[in-house]
């Protein structure tokens, strides 16, 4: 799986522009209820933004909420 940056699209297609709104979100199974916690604090030190801090939800998951640089939603989960 590859995602292009907005710069990268635009460097073969100048006219390109996002569409209002989210066209995508990406969910991740975690291996465990604690690798959903070490994978968000992974990857928020690397710089994404931690919309939500994992929890235990009421599903039967532990569960986590970022957004990639670009506002993409990624969440991560793994059964409880």
């Amino acid at each position: 799986l590859m995602l292009d940056t907005e710069e990268v699209m635009r460097s073969f297609r100048p006219d390109w522009t996002r569409a209002t709104g989210n066209q995508l979100a990406l969910a991740f199974a975690c291996a465990s209820p604690a690798a959903v916690d070490e994978t968000y604090a992974r990857v928020v030190a690397a710089g994404f933004h931690g919309e939500k801090e994992p929890w235990d939800a009421f599903w039967g998951y532990r569960y986590a909420q970022l957004a990639d640089p670009d506002g993409v939603p990624v969440d991560l989960f793994a059964q409880l």
